[in-house]
């Protein structure tokens, strides 16, 4: 998948989707409601995470992969974003998931306005699903520090935004857990 075909849904500069995100049940974590609190520009950080000097190429292990399509090639380090790391992936076309660090939360809201609040390990959490041609792709930008997030992505043909969101949130689970504590 080139990095012109995830920028749409990372930039968040395609056309606007009608109605409401609604986030896979897991992405709220143990509280089966969704969160009722207005949003706000300050994320929930219960564990600070340290980014630097990580490898966005290592967040994902083959187990994670073969839940998805399995890793298909090489890694593409700086593929969508700087920062970030993609991997192809085996099932349709251009399928893709990839991890890194971006922007501060409330910079992702601000460019994902379409997009849902939700919590992965009691981090704030911005859920962002598009579907670009037959590609469902969805993003989570999981704050790890008041001026970074864990971006996570995964875009598969033909699937459901629900599905691929649910698949996200393993993934996203797993690549947090994998960040040293700041």
């Amino acid at each position: 998948m080139t990095a012109l075909a995830l920028a749409p849904a990372v930039s968040a500069c395609a056309n606007p989707i009608k109605g409401d995100p609604i986030p896979a049940a897991g992405f709220y974590g143990s509280d089966p409601q969704p969160p009722t609190a207005p949003r706000t520009s300050e994320p929930q950080v219960p564990q600070p995470r340290r980014v630097d000097g990580i490898d966005p190429c290592t967040l994902f292990t083959p187990e994670e992969f073969a839940r998805v399509g399995g890793a298909v090639g090489p890694p593409r380090p700086g593929t969508p974003l700087p920062s970030t790391c993609s991997y192809a992936l085996g099932g349709g076309p251009e399928d893709a998931v990839g991890a890194g660090f971006h922007l501060p939360y409330a910079e992702v809201v601000k460019r994902q306005p379409q997009g849902a609040p939700v919590a992965v390990d009691g981090h704030s959490t911005w859920l962002y699903c598009e579907l670009v041609d037959v590609h469902q792709t969805c993003t989570a930008s999981t704050a790890v520090s008041q001026d970074r997030t864990l971006l996570t992505l995964l875009s598969k043909q033909g699937a459901t935004a629900a599905d691929t969101a649910d698949q996200l949130f393993a993934l996203t689970t797993s690549a947090l857990r994998r960040l040293p504590p700041a």
